[in-house]
């Protein structure tokens, strides 16, 4: 019985009133998903290119990877990574209150937008890491949690374009979008290789 009563009216009631705005698993998702296959499939065609192709990606990066490049650890690392990151995912939570979702040309525009931001902000690290292939992944720990700060940033958009969020929604998705980032940066700043 109690289980029932506990799976029941108590769980509809639970998710009505959820900590989470509704919507934001399901858009995270997407977006993770297509941030990351953008990534790899990058990554993939750099690859199959071969070493020609390998070679004129790390001339054009000149990523220097080796732990003496790496910043020291510090709290201020940390807080000019997410100072820098958390505008470039956070963006998207401004369109509903200019009111783009309510004119269908500037919605689309809005679309475009972020399709470009998220190839912007994939393709690049997709096709670094198809030039240093493993040589990279030491120094970017902190990918698959700054990839999730992006696409909570950028998945509020795919719910304000079918409907308004509210105030504390909002609040909500810019908070948890700023919690991943912070995430990031910590890991980013104290878990790659450094002197």
């Amino acid at each position: 019985m109690a289980s029932t009563e506990l799976s029941g009216q108590a769980g509809g009631d639970a998710r009505r009133r959820g900590c989470l705005p509704a919507g934001l698993a399901r858009a995270t998702l997407r977006l993770y998903t297509a941030i990351w296959t953008i990534t790899l499939a990058a990554a993939v065609a750099v690859r199959l290119a071969g070493p020609p192709a390998w070679r004129e990606v790390r001339r054009l990066l000149r990523l220097a990877l080796d732990a003496h490049s790496t910043p020291v650890p510090s709290a201020g690392h940390v807080l000019a990574l997410a100072a820098h990151n958390i505008p470039i995912a956070a963006w998207p939570l401004l369109l509903g209150p200019i009111g783009l979702p309510a004119r269908r040309p500037v919605r689309w525009a809005a679309d475009a937008l972020l399709i470009a931001c998220v190839c912007a902000n994939t393709l690049p690290v997709g096709v670094a890491l198809g030039g240093y292939g493993g040589l990279l992944l030491p120094y970017v720990p902190q990918l698959p949690v700054e990839y999730a700060g992006l696409a909570v940033g950028y998945g509020s958009w795919l719910v304000e374009r079918r409907r308004p969020l509210r105030r504390r929604e909002r609040l909500q998705w810019g908070a948890i979008t700023a919690l991943l980032l912070i995430c990031a940066a910590m890991i980013e700043t104290f878990a790659v290789p450094h002197r």
